[in-house]
């Protein structure tokens, strides 16, 4: 079994390894998560002259969005575990011009501030990789200020989700996919409306409010849905197909997508769990 030690170096060469994927697909995803990223503004309350942190910021989301909406008055720190990943936020940000925001590789379960540095903190899909996910939200809850608001997002359970489950079903044949080991770092850890809200009320946070959050994915083929999944996840096992058997992965996929196809497009589900809070 794994240390928490080995457990983050893993975490850390994976999301750098498949850096580069997220930041091809990175107006992919601002576009496709814009009603989350509502959310998360309205419950983070980010407005001019906020300094927020953005924790498991990846390749800048939603650090950037943040960065706009808090511009010209307030700021963004933004952090993440892996250098590649913060560089291709720092890349993007670069070249949207934005200057309220700085990046730092930092670990979310240890965080290098005071107390009272930020208004307001997010975390968005990144506390079920945590080896200790309780640890993470105290530590926001440290440097938050008194009033300070956390929204923090993770995935629901994937048999909401056909976004998941669609392309997962045929992985599992072609991959031999093992779940976790319960309570182990994993996409769905902290599924379900109690996980996020026990974690909040355990830190300290008051006003708790969790909700389960719907939203409707695009994709233009069963190609694209597959090549999207190898970037963003499966990147060394998609590697390891060889033509043929890549062909056969994608045709099943779109066979399985059929129900799926709204005026040409592909529309899929996406459910999170959305959960906001209150430093008293």
């Amino acid at each position: 079994m794994d240390t928490t030690d080995q457990l983050k170096e893993k975490q850390k060469r994976h999301w750098d390894h498949v850096a580069d994927g997220w930041a091809a697909w990175f107006q992919w995803t601002e576009r496709n998560f814009i009603a989350v990223t509502g959310w998360i503004q309205s419950a983070a309350d980010w407005k001019d002259g906020v300094r927020a942190i953005d924790v498991g910021c990846g390749a800048g989301y939603p650090a950037l969005a943040a960065a706009r909406a808090l511009a010209p008055g307030g700021t963004v720190v933004a952090i993440d575990i892996s250098p590649r990943m913060l560089a291709a936020a720092a890349a993007a940000a670069s070249v949207e011009g934005l200057q309220n925001i700085t990046f730092r590789e930092m670990d979310a379960e240890h965080l290098g501030f005071a107390e009272d540095s930020f208004d307001a903190a997010t975390n968005t899909y990144g506390l079920m990789f945590c080896p200790d996910p309780s640890r993470a939200v105290a530590e926001v809850h440290r440097v938050l200020a008194a009033g300070g608001r956390f929204a923090a997002v993770v995935w629901d359970d994937p048999a909401k989700s056909s976004y998941f489950s669609v392309i997962t079903a045929v992985a599992v044949k072609a991959f031999g996919f093992q779940p976790p080991q319960p309570g182990f770092p994993g996409p769905f850890r902290l599924a379900g409306l109690d996980a996020l809200s026990s974690l909040m009320r355990g830190a300290g946070f008051s006003d708790v409010r969790v909700e389960s959050c719907p939203s409707a994915f695009e994709c233009a083929s069963a190609d694209e849905y597959c090549r999207m999944f190898g970037d963003l996840a499966w990147k060394s096992r998609m590697s390891t197909l060889s033509a043929a058997d890549r062909a056969r992965f994608v045709s099943e996929v779109d066979e399985a997508l059929r129900p799926y196809w709204s005026e040409e497009r592909l529309r899929l589900v996406a459910t999170s769990v959305c959960a906001s809070g209150t430093k008293r």
